[in-house]
């Protein structure tokens, strides 16, 4: 069945039971197709130990396990998801309260916005979605700047990015790229220093990490039954 949309926390329990029941896809979403990276097969599991982060992922054995990739549906082609179409995209067709209600964990189509907006925002919401499944504390995540257990949010990286480009509609001509660990050029740096500050979430604030709770625990329960990351006993 073809769903409108869904909130971040429905959508990580899709991505979940997916991972646990071998499921390739999720088409539910209008518009969108996730490709679920089964059996550390994904770009994050390879990458995991390279590096900077080897140092950084001493004891995350499961880096990698639920990682998934996302694409849009245009034209009758499905797009996969890069960052810097994604922030150019929501500087251009969003309107920043919106995207500040995504970030707080709304429906993208609980806001009124119109089609292409919509779209925009489902794919934003997408996008921090997987820096919140894939990076944070947890023994499946890669270690952050925006760790939880700081009172961060992993989404905390693509947001200062995406709250930048309405002040600066050019300022990802000036970012300097990073090499990945898995080996991918042009990769975004993360969004921290001076030069940043203005567009980080503040120290107080209600907005929470989107796995938390019993979500967070459905998690942590299917990792610890999935192996290792085959990665890891080859880097330590």
């Amino acid at each position: 069945m073809m769903v409108q949309s869904m909130k971040p926390e429905e959508i990580a329990s899709l991505i979940l039971e997916c991972h646990l029941n071998k499921t390739p896809a999720i088409e539910a979403i209008a518009n969108f197709r996730i490709d679920i990276q089964l059996d550390y097969s994904g770009r994050m599991a390879k990458g995991a130990y390279r590096l900077w982060r080897n140092r950084r992922n001493v004891g995350r054995k499961k880096i990698g396990c639920f990682d998934f990739k996302i694409f849009r549906k245009e034209n009758n082609e499905f797009l996969p998801m890069v960052h810097d179409r994604i922030i150019t995209d929501v500087g251009s067709k969003v309107n920043k309260n919106s995207l500040e209600q995504v970030f707080l964990g709304k429906d993208p189509h609980e806001l009124g916005c119109d089609k292409d907006a919509m779209v925009v925002l489902q794919e934003a919401q997408l996008t921090m979605l997987e820096q919140e499944i894939n990076w944070g504390d947890e023994c499946f995540q890669s270690w952050s700047r925006f760790l939880p257990s700081k009172g961060k949010r992993p989404r905390d990286f693509v947001m200062a990015y995406f709250r930048r480009i309405y002040s600066e509609p050019d300022f990802l001509k000036g970012i300097y790229r990073q090499r990945a660990p898995s080996g991918t050029f042009n990769t975004l740096p993360p969004p921290y220093g001076k030069e940043w500050k203005p567009y980080q979430e503040p120290d107080k604030t209600d907005a929470m990490p989107w796995l938390t709770g019993e979500l967070l625990e459905c998690f942590r329960k299917v990792a610890n039954t999935m192996p290792d990351n085959p990665e890891y006993a080859k880097s330590y």
